[in-house]
């Protein structure tokens, strides 16, 4: 009986990785780095604003006048292929972000890449999850359009410092994802060796 539970055990387990290596053969990955340029402040060059006050209380771990829980922002902010603000904007990212600690430095985010030059112009990523003011910051990416339909995996963040002021921040974006191989693709890829035609 043990024998007869173990196999079972150990087919379904065979099954799993064959399936997720027949899944996984049908993506391609996608490498994207950029740059997101946001200027804060009430600047004309400003990127971000308070698109809702929060009902409080002060979160004490965050700078004034966006400290409430709850305020939340919306951004369009420039990015660039380098982290130099001079260099050629290459795409937008839209978005809003709220804070939702009342004690932590922490913002829930939601926003998308528009991509607007090279290989991916028109496209877009769409990425959340939160800001805790760690030194690197993990994003799901949770979709696509464009040449990024059906886009999945995660996206690294981290602040440029070199490049940062009070007054401008400078992200690094670092996109890694794969996307679902279009059937065109698909008919000129070798067939898996899982797949028998009788």
């Amino acid at each position: 009986m043990a024998s007869s539970v173990a196999t079972c055990f150990l087919l379904l387990l065979a099954t799993a990785v064959a399936l997720t290596a027949l899944v996984s053969a049908w993506r391609r990955p996608v490498r994207v780095t950029v740059y997101v340029q946001e200027y804060l402040g009430n600047g004309t060059k400003t990127t971000e604003k308070v698109l809702v006050r929060g009902p409080g209380p002060v979160n004490p771990s965050l700078y004034e006048p966006n400290n409430l829980f709850g305020d939340t922002l919306v951004m369009d902010d420039i990015v660039t292929a380098s982290p130099d603000n001079t260099s050629a904007p290459i795409g937008r990212v839209y978005g809003t972000y709220m804070v939702s600690s009342m004690s932590r430095p922490v913002y829930v985010v939601s926003f998308t890449l528009l991509l607007t030059t090279g290989r991916y112009n028109g496209s877009t990523i769409v990425m959340g999850g939160i800001d805790d003011s760690s030194a690197v910051l993990e994003h799901a990416v949770i979709g696509g359009t464009g040449a990024l339909r059906g886009a999945q995996g995660h996206v690294v963040g981290k602040v440029v410092k070199k490049y940062s002021s009070p007054t401008h921040v400078v992200m690094e974006l670092d996109v890694y994802a794969s996307v679902p191989v279009s059937w065109t693709q698909a008919e000129e890829a070798p067939a898996s060796p899982l797949i028998v035609d009788h």
